[in-house]
């Protein structure tokens, strides 16, 4: 039995100061999808509220990001609650104090240890600036991002989606938003990366907020 003092860790993406449906952005992308397709109306009648939130930008962002890629959703929650309450800021300074033995001791892989440092040092010299990304248009966002060494396609959409809030983002290659675009559209089997692409295509410039609806619907 578990004790009265344990609890579960919340999901990975739910823990926020915002909620990703409150930006503007992305709100008028959800009315608009809405008022165009009817099984986007029905969808977010059955779910009411997204519960999605926005995720810190910059250095921040893209070491969680990389603490989530390939465990579960409670084990990336833990390693990062360790990692925050290891920094009085989290800033790429004070990542680089924390030596590789301290960063495994809280469950980094070797892996990761070496993603994150690199980034880090890339924003400390000035290569790479966060700052940037903002003013891009996605696919430079996107090509900016992937130069990153374990940031790929994946982590670098997840990153324009969760933490810059751009409103036109589509991870077509996503377990799951592909098993939810599944049951959205009624298919009997998973489509493959490339045709959910091909489908998310017609929800453009609006494939954020689509993305959101199809994964919680």
């Amino acid at each position: 039995m578990a004790k009265s003092s344990d609890k579960k860790p919340p999901n990975f993406w739910h823990v926020g100061d915002a909620y990703l449906h409150d930006l503007p952005e992305i709100a008028e992308a959800i009315k608009a999808l809405v008022k165009k397709y009817p099984e986007f109306k029905t969808a977010m009648q059955k779910i009411g509220k997204l519960p999605w939130k926005k995720q810190a930008e910059g250095f921040e962002g893209l070491v969680s990001i990389i603490i989530g890629q390939q465990i579960s959703l409670a084990a990336a929650a833990h390693i990062a609650e360790r990692l925050r309450a290891l920094m009085p800021e989290f800033t790429p300074e004070n990542f680089l104090m924390l030596t590789e033995d301290k960063l495994r001791e809280i469950g980094f892989s070797r892996q990761k240890v070496s993603y994150s440092r690199d980034i880090a040092k890339r924003i400390i010299s000035g290569d790479f600036d966060p700052e940037r990304l903002r003013d891009m248009d996605t696919d430079e966002a996107l090509d900016e991002l992937t130069s990153l060494k374990g940031i790929g396609m994946w982590s670098a959409e997840i990153y324009l989606m969760f933490c810059l809030g751009k409103p036109d983002v589509w991870p077509a290659d996503d377990i799951g938003l592909l098993n939810g675009l599944q049951r959205f559209n009624g298919y009997k089997k998973r489509l493959d990366p490339e045709r959910a692409r091909e489908i998310g295509e017609k929800w453009a410039p609006y494939r954020t907020a689509a993305a959101l609806i199809v994964w919680k619907a």
